[in-house]
């Protein structure tokens, strides 16, 4: 009861309160109240700019390339021409988020994870031109997002949106759905592909005419210590080169306390047959602050990292470091600016390779496209 009764003291005494305010309001009614209620007004900040306005006023990059060596090859490469106004998006590391050499057409997912088919002329320099042949006009836009592009030599390709389905592609017309979970990597004679996802199980899929099947690999629940099945945390990018699975991103077992970034060479079956990438402090031309990217070139393998903007060549067995070249550099670059997105290699043995950049102002990315040689 004592409970109940001091509750009635504070709500009579709250009613009170209520009171008396009413009265005060009252007594200060009339001009004052109502100018006093008046809202306040300041200067109206100035309306933010869209993205279409920004890039209306921002100015195309000014890239010049410079020929680098490798091996004691001279490498050189050649800035694509795209038609109109080329790929603007707000974002250097999505304004291109995949690019596949595919026959004589180069595919390329834009930052809205949507497909354009360009027809490619070499004849002086390198020239993009749309290709109305492949989707609908040119462009091909899926049920989900495409963030990875991958290859047959037959022409397949697989379209994948990450964490959800990957769609196979032949001729610029959609085959089927592949429920197969990750960036998939078909092996070059489109039998079947590795599809690994950041720190979740990779799965394997033997693919037909029509349909995929899939299960899981030997890299299983790679972010749970104590269910991890293989050697890696983290997957970060693949390829299957000459029936190889190439695996980049971070073991689970760190090197003197500190995480390292390497690759990893399996067979089919998922085993361990060598890897690469020094683990030492000093961060060497042999060393990777991160792998974003992985394609055969020419007898050997190349790497790309985006963090140290570099691409290394290594032996298809990884036994042997060939060298580096600064792909900042090599493509003329803003030192520091460029995110280099992606990595694939042409029928002629040409190494394509794309770039995101800021142009100056800021809030408007440029997607570029380079054809390289003497890799």
């Amino acid at each position: 009861m004592k409970y109940m009764t001091n509750r009635s003291v504070i709500y009579a005494t709250g009613l009170i309160a209520l009171a008396l305010l009413a009265c005060k309001k009252e007594e200060t009614g009339g001009a004052g109240a109502a100018a006093s209620a008046a809202p306040t007004t300041s200067a109206s900040a100035a309306p933010k700019a869209s993205f279409e306005e920004l890039a209306a006023k921002s100015q195309p990059l000014v890239l010049t390339p410079v020929a680098q060596s490798v091996g004691g090859k001279k490498v050189e490469a050649v800035q694509c021409k795209l038609p109109g106004a080329g790929l603007l998006a707000p974002s250097s590391s999505s304004v291109i988020r995949a690019i596949e050499s595919v026959g004589d057409r180069m595919l390329i997912a834009d930052h809205d994870g949507v497909i354009h088919g360009f027809k490619v002329s070499t004849a002086a320099g390198c020239e993009l031109s749309v290709d109305a042949s492949f989707g609908d006009g040119g462009k091909m836009k899926l049920p989900n997002k495409i963030e990875h592009l991958s290859k047959s030599s037959a022409g397949l390709v697989m379209a994948a949106s990450g964490i959800f389905d990957t769609y196979a592609i032949v001729d610029g017309k959609k085959l089927f759905d592949c429920k197969a979970t990750g960036h998939f990597e078909v092996e070059p004679g489109g039998k079947w592909g590795i599809a690994p996802w950041v720190n979740s199980t990779v799965e394997i899929a033997d693919l037909s005419s029509d349909s995929c099947q899939r299960k899981d690999w030997v890299l299983q629940n790679l972010s749970d210590d104590a269910k991890r099945k293989g050697a890696f945390k983290m997957v970060n990018t693949s390829a299957v080169i000459g029936g190889k699975i190439f695996i980049g991103g971070i073991p689970a077992e760190k090197v003197d306390g500190r995480e390292v970034r390497i690759v990893a060479i399996f067979d089919k079956a998922g085993k361990e047959l060598g890897r690469f990438g020094s683990t030492g402090k000093d961060f060497g031309d042999d060393s990777f602050g991160w792998v974003h990217g992985l394609s055969a070139c020419g007898p050997n393998v190349c790497a790309i990292d985006s963090n140290f903007r570099r691409l290394s060549v290594w032996s298809l067995d990884g036994k042997k470091f060939i060298g580096a070249v600064s792909l900042t550099k090599l493509f003329g670059a803003a030192s520091g600016a460029a995110w280099i997105n992606d990595i694939s290699q042409a029928k002629d043995g040409s190494i394509w390779l794309s770039l995101g950049q800021n142009r100056a102002g800021g809030g408007v990315a440029e997607g570029a496209v380079f054809r390289v040689t003497g890799l």
